[in-house]
């Protein structure tokens, strides 16, 4: 009898370990677009430019959305469940489904022209190129003694 109180005591703990460790995943990853998940990102500074990878696995290509607005870049996208057919229940669930935003200040000008993204393997990587210096020439006025 002592060794099923034991038993049933220790799961009942990993039981609620495991929920708080969701509800602790959940308030942190929360933001205010109310997203599902946060995707993991790696945001460095190279010789070129920006680079920006984004873990989305499971993500389709058509449900990502890339906004280059000003100092700002937002990735929007959504990770759809799969179907569930033949599913009784889950033992253990961990991926998380549905929208997310993610966004990004840019502490360089960038040329939007020259952004570039590519998707493979589950991840989602962006090459944002620095904009180059601009120059041009100023034509300086003459102006009359009487202005």
């Amino acid at each position: 009898m002592h060794r099923l109180i034991k038993i049933r005591i220790i799961r009942d703990f990993e039981r609620l370990e495991e929920r708080v460790r969701r509800w602790a995943d959940n308030l942190l990853a929360f933001d205010e677009t109310g997203a599902s998940f946060r995707p993991a990102a790696d945001f460095f500074e190279t010789s070129q430019g920006l680079v920006l990878r984004l873990e989305v696995a499971g993500v389709a290509k058509e449900d990502l959305s890339l906004t280059l607005a000003g100092h700002e870049l937002v990735i929007k996208g959504r990770r759809r469940p799969p179907a569930s057919e033949g599913i009784i229940r889950f033992l253990h669930v961990e991926i998380g489904f549905g929208a997310f935003e993610r966004s990004f200040k840019l502490p360089i000008p960038i040329d939007p022209q020259g952004v570039r993204a590519k998707y493979l393997d589950g991840v989602l990587e962006m090459y944002l190129p620095r904009q180059k210096p601009q120059t041009r020439r100023i034509k300086v006025k003459e102006v009359p003694d009487g202005e």
